[in-house]
């Protein structure tokens, strides 16, 4: 992401998203605006995660706050498509 940032330097800063097994956090890099916007670009990256992730729902989301500014985001998600493992799935495809 790019933001405009008073003197030198490019403005921009990594939104991460750690996948936790159930949960991910999503948070900036050290160089992230402090501003107020921040919470913008992280409920856009957590948006984009999702839809890589469309086997995925979202369950919850937690807005993680220091000094009154939100830092991270939390959400919790769960798996509702499974990929079918039946040794019958296999035989069905072999035939097409």
């Amino acid at each position: 992401m790019k933001t405009p940032h008073p003197g030198n330097g490019s403005g921009k800063f990594d939104v991460t998203v750690h996948n936790m097994g159930g949960w991910i956090r999503v948070f900036a890099g050290g160089t992230a605006p402090q501003d107020g916007s921040l919470p913008t670009f992280l409920a856009h990256r957590l948006s984009h995660w999702f839809r890589d992730n469309p086997h995925l729902r979202l369950t919850a989301v937690v807005p993680i706050s220091r000094e009154g500014n939100t830092v991270e985001l939390h959400a919790w998600y769960e798996q509702h498509l499974f990929p079918d493992s039946s040794p019958l799935a296999t035989q069905v495809d072999n035939r097409t």
